[in-house]
């Protein structure tokens, strides 16, 4: 497998990717970042959208996908049986990050000023049914990322191989991920994922 295997992510709406910690008293949720303060979706996240199109696939019937979740992405749900490991995966999903040139533009200093404007705020409440108002207590602040392009990358597993035809399979798979990151069921995180080599 080439190492330069992409995952291509379009981010078609606001998104956001939880860092599992607060931002004081203004935001119940702040973005996960990294080093340099830009967005990041994880690759554990990506997995696992990964494994349940996989999976979902495979319970359809579709052609090639049978035991490919597992093939690809291991089995960590089967419990030691008689001294038999799980599965172990043989492809490793990495970070979803902004493009090389786009992310050491914003570490420059031009780059730096516009940084802060990849992010929002975005605050939701609960709505009382028979009044219409909102409940107390109920304001949420989430902080959002604007729509942009990220890519993660596709490696094997040293000493792993992986199943012929698994680009093909892999790639059928992506348009059931519509979305990425928290809130998919709230309009959050709508993309487009394709796969391609880089160049």
């Amino acid at each position: 497998m080439n190492t330069g295997t992409l995952l291509r992510i379009e981010l078609l709406d606001f998104w956001h990717a939880g860092a599992g910690r607060g931002g004081g008293s203004v935001l119940d949720a702040v973005v996960h970042r990294d080093s340099r303060g830009l967005p990041v979706v994880p690759g554990r996240h990506l997995k696992g959208l990964l494994r349940d199109a996989a999976e979902r696939a495979e319970a359809w019937g579709w052609a090639g996908c049978e035991g490919l979740a597992d093939t690809l992405f291991g089995n960590c749900t089967e419990t030691l049986k008689e001294g038999v490991m799980p599965a172990s995966a043989c492809l490793r999903v990495g970070d979803a990050r902004l493009p090389d040139e786009l992310a050491v533009w914003l570490g420059s200093k031009a780059g730096a000023e516009l940084l802060p404007r990849l992010f929002r705020n975005l605050y939701v409440s609960a709505v009382e049914h028979e009044r219409g108002t909102a409940l107390n207590r109920s304001l949420r602040g989430y902080e959002v990322v604007v729509p942009l392009r990220l890519e993660a990358v596709l490696s094997i597993v040293p000493g792993k191989t992986l199943p012929d035809g698994w680009w093909q399979a892999l790639e059928r798979l992506l348009p059931l991920i519509d979305a990425v990151g928290a809130h998919r069921s709230r309009g959050l995180g709508r993309a487009s994922l394709t796969l391609e080599v880089a160049a």
